[in-house]
């Protein structure tokens, strides 16, 4: 906590709707930005339906809650240090990926309806995101703008968690209702095959990005 009456007055030392704000704004921004979650999960929507998709968002959106929540309580930094388990787990998501890819890639068409199928993309989604240091990097850029991190009571912290969640949400779900829409044209079972190579090829080159991160 800072003694300095100078630094004290200069910092937000409450939540007020105009500090939410400046979460809100820059977050949405950044969670709208398409970039090899979104891509993977279009291309899960397109070749398992709506079911594999939700539990992709599922695992991205806890992902960055978790990444939220360390900065929150200044843990990040110390995450940051540990590199070696930030690639471990990038490299178990881009691995993860291109075992869906292949899967994609050779399944049989009667089998590939995703409203009969098991939800599946949780683990991928939470990888990808968790494997990401560019998330503690603007967690850790935005959060000290718009809120005083040594004042937020738990009940802050809370509702920052909350927010984000829902606002992360909010945003994934938009993507997902429109890519649910180019399924149904596409998605019937003369097209499957070609639907599932293509998704194949989308997953995988998400994989490649993420791997040359």
């Amino acid at each position: 906590m800072h003694t300095d009456a100078q630094s004290t007055t200069s910092r937000p030392t409450t939540m007020t709707l105009t500090t939410i704000w400046f979460f809100i704004i820059p977050f949405v921004i950044a969670a709208a930005l398409p970039g090899p979650a979104q891509g993977t999960m279009i291309a899960t929507v397109m070749a398992r339906g709506r079911a594999s998709a939700v539990s992709f968002v599922t695992g991205m959106v806890i992902g960055n809650s978790i990444w939220l929540i360390a900065t929150i309580f200044g843990l990040a930094s110390i995450a940051l240090r540990y590199e070696a388990l930030f690639v471990a787990v990038k490299w178990c998501g881009v691995a993860y990926l291109l075992f869906i890819a292949w899967k994609l890639w050779t399944a049989p068409v009667d089998a590939a309806d995703g409203t009969a199928q098991k939800p599946k993309g949780f683990a991928a989604g939470m990888l990808l995101t968790l494997g990401n240091p560019k998330a503690v990097v603007f967690f850790g850029a935005i959060l000290p703008q718009a809120f005083d991190l040594s004042a937020l009571s738990f009940g802050d912290a809370l509702l920052i968690v909350a927010l984000g969640a829902a606002l992360d949400t909010a945003v994934q779900s938009a993507y997902l209702l429109g890519v649910l829409k180019a399924r149904r044209v596409f998605g019937k079972p003369v097209h499957m095959r070609r639907v599932n190579r293509v998704a194949a090829s989308l997953i995988g080159g998400c994989a490649l990005l993420v791997a040359r991160r």
